[in-house]
């Protein structure tokens, strides 16, 4: 189903939902007010009992269905950043693909001093490599002293 459709559609059960409870509220203000309930709400008023089962699970249900919903938009969002981080990363060369990979084992972030100590690597090495990948847009650098502290974006945390 087209995501729109799926959106909509939670909308219209997540509204009914809303709805529905509004109305045995309005129904138990007017009874316990000692006013009368009209004929067309007797129903809710008569049947209270069963009426808040039903609602409890027409909650449960409509969360449930707003929960795919968001869950299935979020993988969809997850498989294609997925698909362009790997078309990234053929695009890198196998030092870059080194420092990406270390970035992501730690959490998307780490110092240029620890890419320097990847096997074959230098500090100016380290330097080029992450001035190419934040020129990118693929990392972000932060300076702090004498210390930079190298972030990929947030779109490719978490990722690798």
């Amino acid at each position: 189903m087209d995501i729109r459709r799926e959106i909509v559609l939670g909308l219209i059960v997540v509204s009914v939902f809303i709805f529905l409870i509004t109305v045995l509220v309005f129904v138990y203000a007017l009874a316990s007010g000692g006013e009368r309930v009209p004929e067309i709400l007797q129903p809710f008023l008569k049947y209270h009992i069963q009426f808040m089962v039903v609602m409890g699970l027409f909650g449960v249900g409509s969360g449930l269905i707003v929960y795919s919903i968001l869950n299935a938009t979020l993988e969809k969002q997850k498989r294609i950043v997925q698909t362009n981080l790997g078309i990234i990363m053929k695009f890198l060369s196998p030092e870059e693909r080194e420092v990406v990979r270390l970035m992501g084992d730690k959490e998307g972030m780490t110092t240029q001093s620890e890419m320097a100590k990847l096997p074959g690597m230098t500090r100016l090495k380290a330097h080029r490599i992450v001035k190419k990948l934040e020129y990118r847009g693929i990392v972000h650098v932060e300076k702090y002293g004498k210390i930079n502290i190298v972030r990929l974006v947030e779109e490719l945390k978490g990722l690798q």
